[in-house]
């Protein structure tokens, strides 16, 4: 028996720091340590196999575990998490969500547990969606325009102050 750890942000601005603290807290307090990580940088909505989630997948047998923090990390919607899920019961492998300390062993409790955090993952993702829309509209009302001026070239705010900063370094 082989445990795996599932690490995964969207951005190349996030970081898998703390999604990494609670699988090494959990998984030394259960027995699933050592396990051999697979993490990477990309949205949820990309389907499992074309991931390193994929990848993964394909080396685990019967008995294994997989860990991760929770179910949003394996796909965007309950289809494609429930796919995953099915996918890992039958073949015999256990998943389990370290957050709520879940585990999928392929029984039908567990699928019925697996459906809820999903769905669950999914609206709130929908309720997060909404507000930054809202916000985003309330802030055009406003006459607050977002993103870079026209004709930006990117340059960094402090550019013009570029002395300033570089005598500030030299005191510190």
């Amino acid at each position: 028996m082989a445990n795996y750890a599932y690490l995964r942000v969207s951005r190349d601005t996030q970081d898998v720091a703390a999604q990494r603290y609670g699988l090494l807290d959990y998984a030394h307090k259960n027995g699933h340590f050592p396990f051999d990580e697979a993490e990477e940088t990309v949205s949820r909505a990309i389907p499992w196999r074309s991931r390193e989630l994929g990848k993964l997948f394909e080396k685990v047998v019967a008995g294994d575990v997989i860990l991760t923090s929770e179910f949003s990390r394996l796909g965007s919607s309950p289809a494609q998490v429930l796919g995953f899920l099915e996918e890992a019961a039958l073949k015999g492998v256990v998943v389990i969500a370290t957050k709520t300390k879940t585990v999928m062993d392929g029984s039908i409790s567990s699928k019925i547990q697996a459906s809820a955090f999903s769905m669950a993952s999914m609206i709130e993702l929908e309720f997060t969606r909404a507000r930054t829309m809202e916000g985003l509209a309330r802030a055009r009302q406003e006459g607050r325009v977002g993103g870079r001026p026209k004709g930006s070239t990117g340059g960094l705010k402090l550019d013009s102050k570029k002395e300033q900063v570089g005598e500030l370094v030299l005191l510190g």
